[in-house]
């Protein structure tokens, strides 16, 4: 397989306020990532909330610039890119379709959008083939005509799918698809997409929290911690034996339906990182039980470990 997508030495920062009469201080959302997604493969990225894992999405999406390093589409910086051909190869569905559809416009209208802004067909042309990409991902024709409000979570996020699709990319970016939905639902936009990949040779990069649904979806995974990636490699074997021991407590910390084990403990403490402030080192070793005196001073970077790569003085 070919790399479709490649992020080189990816930083994104930001300029926070820290409150009346304080300096501003800077914040490292993204820093120093370096991935690379085939063509046809799911890239899962998990981690706590703010890690940097939409900062990541918007910068796949061309939406927000890097402060420093690449991506790379094909050998082609995404920065230099234009806009339209971009959108032609990547699209996003986002986490809440609630919000992402525009209320006053018919379903049939907001699939056909991008169709709109391209150009492409007569308005008859356009109308039909959103239709036909409605219909496609489970949402009848006779819906054409409704507007958002009249569907529910899971007919809007289909409709949000349908719309991503319309143009035929080769690359789309899953921003929590599935948060804001019921469990049952949950599913069948899941096996949706699995089956979209499949039909339309579609490579997703998918980000998540939810640690089932990207077992469920991914071929690789990603896991980042304040920033970085911490480990990586194919998605079973992770699951089957993670490396890093952030890895390590967020599998422990999955739910299960067994009765009397309680809420799991995953060994972290009550406090969460500071991405204004990290720790010197690992960034992770201040909630770290396998932390050595080496993991204060030195800063592990990606290295392969068997089928993976791990950041981690333990490897």
């Amino acid at each position: 397989m070919t790399a479709l997508i490649q992020t080189v030495d990816l930083h994104r920062t930001f300029t926070v306020n820290a409150g009346i009469f304080k300096a501003r201080q800077t914040l490292h959302a993204v820093n120093g990532i370096n991935l690379s997604v085939d063509r046809g493969d799911v890239m899962g990225i998990v981690g706590e909330s703010g890690c940097g894992k939409s900062t990541l999405a918007r910068m796949l999406l061309g939406l927000t610039p890097p402060s420093q390093g690449k991506i790379l589409i094909d050998g082609q910086e995404v920065g230099k890119m234009d806009r339209r051909e971009l959108a032609r190869r990547v699209q996003p569905v986002f986490q809440d379709p609630y919000s992402s559809l525009n209320p006053r416009r018919n379903i049939a209208s907001i699939v056909a959008f991008p169709l709109d802004v391209h150009g492409i067909g007569s308005p008859q042309d356009r109308r039909n083939k959103a239709i036909e990409m409605l219909e496609r991902v489970g949402l009848p024709a006779r819906y054409a005509d409704n507007t958002p409000g009249q569907l529910s979570g899971g007919q809007r996020q289909r409709v949000a799918i349908a719309r991503a699709l319309v143009m035929n990319p080769e690359l789309v970016i899953c921003d929590e698809p599935t948060s804001a939905l019921d469990v049952s639902v949950q599913a069948q936009i899941l096996n949706l997409l699995m089956d979209l990949r499949r039909d339309f040779n579609l490579t997703y990069v998918f980000i998540s929290h939810n640690l089932a649904v990207v077992e469920h979806i991914a071929t690789q995974l990603a896991v980042m911690y304040l920033g970085r990636v911490v480990e990586l490699g194919p998605t079973a074997n992770i699951f089957k034996q993670p490396r890093h021991p952030y890895t390590q407590a967020l599998l422990a910390s999955v739910l299960t339906p067994e009765p009397g084990l309680g809420i799991p403990d995953m060994g972290l403490g009550l406090s969460f990182p500071d991405p204004l402030h990290p720790p010197s080192g690992c960034t992770f070793h201040p909630r770290c039980k396998q932390k050595m005196e080496q993991c204060s001073k030195m800063n592990p970077q990606l290295k392969k470990d068997g089928s993976g790569e791990v950041a981690c003085h333990l490897y």
